[in-house]
């Protein structure tokens, strides 16, 4: 049943966007457990690789029924993407004009942003045209918008919306507010695996984005696109911070809690 907070701010598309909201919650899920999965791997010397977003996309193509997957892939990202511009535009989920409300809503736009250039990937990558060749990367969209005056302006500001989400997402993990958006009437093995996974993943996330924010300005400052990182330039930066390999690890292992909280949403969310 469609929630009425939804139905009353998108009308008779709500059940729609219900149904097309769960797959993108699915296909999030599943790109950063591959994400995790990878850089567990390579933390734990048992093969695997740091890597982005863009890079587990790629990898999928590699596998039996790559194209079948890939192509599943590529209508789940653009179906979280639309749920992102919905969510930062008609405001479902009640966030109002507030500061913070403003600052969810922005991080809701550079998030669809951010996963339409990642449909867009899977989609060339469906096509045959490789990353290497004028691909949708991040450095790339950055280079095209770095104009030495609005383009830097634009670039930063995108950094500080993305590491203010950031504080919000640690804010989430240790609070466990996310728990509001879950449906009443879960059992006590349903609201610990979603309880868990949603705080561990958030805490994670926050990490990672105050990282990648952080990089954003960088780059505004330097104006240098070569600077602009990711969750793959996030997670190189742990492997080198002390006993990186145990860094790595934790981050991996929360990056696989995020996703698996996103899969669960797929059932539990209440939209």
């Amino acid at each position: 049943m469609t929630h009425p907070d939804l139905q009353r701010a998108t009308g008779p598309a709500a059940p729609a966007l219900d149904v097309v909201t769960r797959i993108g919650f699915g296909a999030k899920g599943i790109v950063t457990i591959l994400v995790g999965v990878l850089a567990l791997r390579f933390a734990l010397r048992s093969g695997g690789k740091i890597t982005g977003q863009e890079g587990a996309v790629e990898l999928v193509l590699r596998e039996p029924f790559g194209r079948l997957m890939l192509a599943a892939l590529a209508v789940g990202l653009a179906a979280y993407a639309l749920w992102m511009f919905v969510a930062a535009f008609v405001d479902p989920e009640r966030k109002g004009e507030s500061f913070q409300g403003i600052a969810e809503r922005l991080g809701f736009f550079a998030t669809g942003i951010g996963y339409t250039l990642l449909a867009l990937t899977a989609l060339n990558l469906l096509l045959g045209q490789r990353q290497s060749g004028g691909g949708l990367d991040l450095q790339h969209v950055i280079a095209t918008v770095l104009t030495p005056h609005v383009g830097r302006l634009l670039v930063g500001l995108a950094g500080l919306v993305v590491m203010t989400a950031g504080v919000l997402q640690l804010r989430l993990g240790v609070t466990g507010r996310f728990r509001k958006l879950l449906r009443s009437g879960m059992s006590r093995l349903e609201r610990l695996a979603t309880g868990v996974s949603g705080r561990v993943g958030y805490v994670t996330l926050g990490i990672l984005s105050l990282i990648a924010g952080w990089s954003l300005v960088e780059v505004a400052v330097e104006y240098d696109p070569s600077e602009a990182s990711g969750w793959s330039e996030a997670l190189w930066l742990l492997s080198g911070v002390g006993q990186g390999r145990w860094l790595l690890a934790a981050a991996a292992l929360g990056l696989i809690c995020y996703g698996l909280y996103f899969i669960l949403q797929v059932r539990y969310r209440r939209l």
